[in-house]
C-alpha cells in the first residue's frame, strides 16, 4: 500500500512540474505576442515620359518612391549591341461593386489593342465576388499608356510592376538551337551517304535525341518571345468583403472575441487544476492516514491520565 502511494505521489509531482512549465511557457508566449499591422500602400505616379511606377508594400507610414520603373522600349540595345528582352508583369487589385462588368470592359479594351486573354476565373461566395483575369497586350508605350488610363477609371487598391531581364536566357536558347540545327544537318548528310547498319542506327538515335531537345528549346524560345513582345497583366477585381449583416451587427467579430475569451477560460482552468493537484493529493493522503489510526475514546484518555 505504501509503495502504491509513493508511486502515485511521484507521478503527481512530475505532472505538477510539467504542468507548471506548460503554464509558464504559455503565458510567456502570450505576453510576448505582438501583432504588427502592415498596410498596403498604393501610390501611382507618372513621369514626364509616361512611365508607370510600381508601388511597394511596406509598413504603415513608410512608402518608398524608389520603385521599379517600367521600361517601354522592348528593343533596347545592351552594351554588346544585342536587343534587350524585358519580361514585364503587372499585378493589379481593383475593388468594385460589379466585378463582372469591370472584367468585361477590360477584355473589350484588350481585344481592341490586339491582345488576348490567358485565363479568367469567377469566384462567387456569400461574402463577395472575385474575378481573376490574366491577359497580354503588345509591348508598346502606347498600349501600356492606354491600359494605365483604363485602370484609372476604377478604384485601384494596389498596382505592382515586376520586371526581369531574360536577354541572356533567350540568347543561350537561340545559340543552342543554331548549334543543334547545324549538327542535325551534318548528321542527315552522313545518314544519306552511309550504308552500314550500325552507323545508321547510331545516327538515328542521335538525330532523335537532337529533335527532342529542339522541341523543348523551341517551346522555351516561343515562351520568352511571348512574355517580352507582350506585357502580362494579372488583374483581380473584387467586391467589398463584408456583407450587410456583418456591417450592421458585427457578428463575426463578436464570435471571434467570444472564442478568444473561451480559450482563455479553458487555459485558466487547466492551470488551476495543475497547480491545485499536489494539494489535493496531500489532502487525500492525510485523510487516509487519519482514518487508519482510530481515535481514543474518553475512557481511554482518563485511564492514560491516571497512569
Amino acid at each position: 500500500m505504501q509503495r502504491r502511494w509513493k508511486v502515485v505521489s511521484l507521478l503527481v509531482v512530475l505532472a505538477f512540474i510539467i504542468g507548471t512549465a506548460y503554464v509558464v511557457t504559455f503565458f510567456r508566449i502570450s505576453g510576448k505576442a505582438s501583432y504588427q499591422r502592415y498596410d498596403m500602400v498604393y501610390e501611382t505616379a507618372k513621369a514626364e515620359s509616361g512611365s508607370w511606377f510600381a508601388p511597394t508594400y511596406t509598413r504603415a507610414g513608410t512608402y518608398t518612391e524608389t520603385a521599379t520603373v517600367a521600361t517601354h522600349a522592348q528593343t533596347t540595345q545592351t552594351a554588346q549591341g544585342v536587343p534587350q528582352r524585358l519580361k514585364k508583369d503587372y499585378y493589379v487589385l481593383i475593388q468594385d461593386e460589379a466585378p463582372i462588368n469591370v472584367a468585361s470592359e477590360i477584355k473589350k479594351e484588350v481585344s481592341i489593342l490586339g491582345g488576348y486573354v490567358i485565363s479568367e476565373n469567377l469566384d462567387k461566395s456569400e461574402e463577395r465576388v472575385v474575378y481573376y483575369l490574366e491577359f497580354r497586350v503588345p509591348n508598346t508605350v502606347e498600349n501600356e499608356g492606354k491600359i494605365g488610363a483604363l485602370f484609372e477609371r476604377y478604384n485601384v487598391k494596389s498596382l505592382r510592376l515586376e520586371t526581369q531581364d531574360v536577354t541572356s536566357q533567350y540568347n543561350k536558347i537561340v545559340a543552342e538551337i543554331e548549334s543543334l540545327e547545324a549538327e542535325k544537318a551534318k548528321l542527315l548528310g552522313f545518314y544519306n551517304l552511309s550504308n552500314d547498319v550500325d552507323d545508321l542506327m547510331m545516327l538515328e538515335n542521335r538525330i532523335s535525341s537532337i529533335n527532342s531537345r529542339l522541341n523543348y528549346l523551341y517551346l522555351q524560345k516561343d515562351y520568352y518571345e511571348k512574355v517580352t513582345d507582350y506585357i502580362t497583366y494579372h488583374v483581380t477585381v473584387e467586391s467589398k468583403e463584408k456583407p450587410v449583416f456583418e456591417v450592421e451587427l458585427g457578428f463575426r467579430e463578436t464570435v471571434y472575441k467570444a472564442v478568444i475569451i473561451l480559450i482563455g477560460i479553458i487555459n485558466g482552468l487547466i492551470a488551476l487544476a495543475i497547480i491545485a493537484s499536489p494539494f489535493v493529493v496531500l489532502l487525500i493522503i492525510g485523510k487516509k492516514l487519519y482514518d487508519r489510526y482510530p481515535k481514543k475514546s474518553a475512557e481511554e484518555k482518563e485511564e492514560s491520565k491516571e497512569m
